[in-house]
């Protein structure tokens, strides 16, 4: 059935073999790699100063209520949405069977894209005392970012959506692989949840209250928040997970039927969730409610997405010894059913009563943006970026040393902040413990969650190093063959060639 599919994908004439040019790969590669080391930084000093408070005290562009926000949204539109618009600029193309619309287009695109992040963080790091209300930043949960440089971002992503359309117009592959249904889903959901929680509602304001205001502006910025993960980072980290996987495993996708199953339902489903993180908050009881049902719902494409990602690599489990694009994709996949699993519990009253506001939901939260997405981006990048530069990775041994840092400092990282986190809500709930005992009794856990941030921290400059070194390194032009030869699965190419 597999093979069928393959075969229905292809073109009545196959087109003469395409060079991909991959300049704009490159380009998007780059901002992303550069805010990943920035942001990565400054969430690790965050986590430092949990123990010790007073860390860069005389700096005040380096106080805590100022680095957070820059880490939590520079890793997301910092790190995550060029990686994503690199690999975005790698697979469209050869799923389409044609070139990039536009190089140029594409590489003044991370131009405009890396422009709107340094200004952004810039205005959350040094905070100005203006009126101008396109410098000033908003205080709203992932929606800090100021409005000029959500007009940066938005001309970006426009540019983006431009090139990638355009792109996939031409294709001469007629039908649509599970990847491209994600990449463009992601592409069209981005923009409309994007639009809608950085509506510049200070521009419309009448009462100097401002356009969303009461229930209203917290009903918007949730369903913005909850959505920046679930139709922003999760098509995009999907699409690229369904490329890479097959890519990576040598094996064709388990079912094309059972990836769009999950893709609808996605999106039918996420919409609804976002008020499951005001659980005993001044909304109506009824929207809380639906909001708990549809979370328990979202198991559909989860479990869509999890069946078929370990259907497509039965009977290629031995590849995990060696293959480092298929660990991180894998151990992605285990976290994506965690991280769901968790969200969906958390929707309950009982739990939310216990873990909300707690470190508990930290802990969840970089499951899913750290331990799935940037996982899956990771691979993507070890698979994609060698064979843009048309050369070997520089070191397989520098990766999987990436992979066993990432992997093992996030589980000390995210389990410290879990047990912790859910002790803290016991704590916070029992009216006879001083607040202060709480914090003291979380001391120990912060200690091991820096610990596991400096893990991954590491972890991230080896990766940077390797790319690096693997664009710059003179090497001679290397084939397909000979790439996957280095990448230690020469034996399976050729026996399935």
């Amino acid at each position: 059935m597999a093979i069928e599919q393959i075969k229905a994908m292809q073109p009545s004439a196959p087109p003469e073999r395409l060079q991909h040019e991959d300049s704009a790969v490159k380009w998007a590669l780059w901002v992303g790699l550069g805010y990943l080391v920035m942001f990565g930084t400054i969430g690790v000093i965050a986590a430092v100063k949990f123990m010790i408070p007073d860390l860069f005290y005389s700096v005040q562009w380096m106080s805590w209520s100022r680095i957070r926000p820059a880490h939590v949204q520079g890793m997301i539109f910092g790190w995550l949405l060029p990686i994503y618009m690199s690999l975005f600029y790698y697979m469209v193309p050869r799923l389409c069977g044609t070139k990039l619309y536009s190089e140029k287009l594409g590489k003044a695109t991370s131009i405009v894209w890396g422009i709107g992040i340094l200004i952004a963080t810039y205005c959350l790091l040094n905070p100005s005392n203006t009126t101008n209300l396109f410098l000033v930043t908003k205080g709203k949960e992932y929606e800090e970012y100021p409005i000029v440089s959500n007009i940066f971002l938005l001309v970006g992503w426009v540019m983006l959506m431009w090139n990638l359309c355009n792109t996939f117009a031409r294709r001469t592959y007629t039908q649509m692989y599970a990847a491209l249904w994600y990449v463009m889903g992601c592409l069209l959901w981005t923009a409309f949840v994007y639009v809608i929680g950085n509506w510049p509602s200070q521009l419309f304001s009448t009462d100097g209250v401002g356009g969303f205001s009461g229930l209203n502006d917290a009903n918007i910025n949730w369903f913005y928040g909850h959505s920046v993960v679930g139709l922003i980072a999760t098509p995009g980290g999907l699409g690229i997970a369904y490329y890479f996987l097959p890519k990576a495993a040598n094996s064709p996708l388990y079912s094309h039927k059972l990836s769009l199953i999950g893709f609808w339902t996605l999106g039918a489903i996420y919409i609804w969730n976002g008020a499951h993180h005001m659980i005993y908050g001044p909304i109506p009881y009824w929207l809380q409610t639906v909001a708990t049902i549809f979370s328990f719902l979202l198991f559909i494409p989860v479990l869509s997405v999890v069946t078929n990602f370990f259907g497509t690599i039965r009977g290629e489990w031995h590849q995990l010894r060696t293959n480092v694009p298929l660990k991180f994709i894998i151990a992605g996949t285990v976290f994506y059913f965690l991280v769901s699993s968790q969200g969906s519990f958390q929707a309950l009253r009982s739990l939310s009563a216990v873990v909300h506001f707690t470190d508990y939901i930290i802990g969840h939260s970089h499951m899913a943006l750290f331990g799935t997405f940037t996982f899956y981006a990771y691979a993507g990048v070890y698979y994609a970026i060698p064979r843009a530069f048309k050369k070997p990775l520089y070191s397989e041994g520098m990766a999987d040393w990436h992979f066993w840092l990432s992997f093992l400092g996030f589980i000390v990282f995210s389990a410290a902040l879990w047990v912790g986190g859910y002790a803290q809500g016991q704590m916070w709930n029992d009216p006879n413990i001083p607040f202060i005992e709480t914090v003291n009794f979380m001391k120990p856990f912060w200690h091991a969650r820096a610990g596991g941030g400096a893990a991954m921290l590491i972890g991230m400059y080896l990766f940077v190093w390797n790319m690096y070194k693997t664009a710059t390194v003179p090497a001679p032009p290397a084939t397909e063959d000979e790439i996957r030869v280095a990448e230690g699965r020469g034996a399976a190419a050729q026996a399935n060639a």
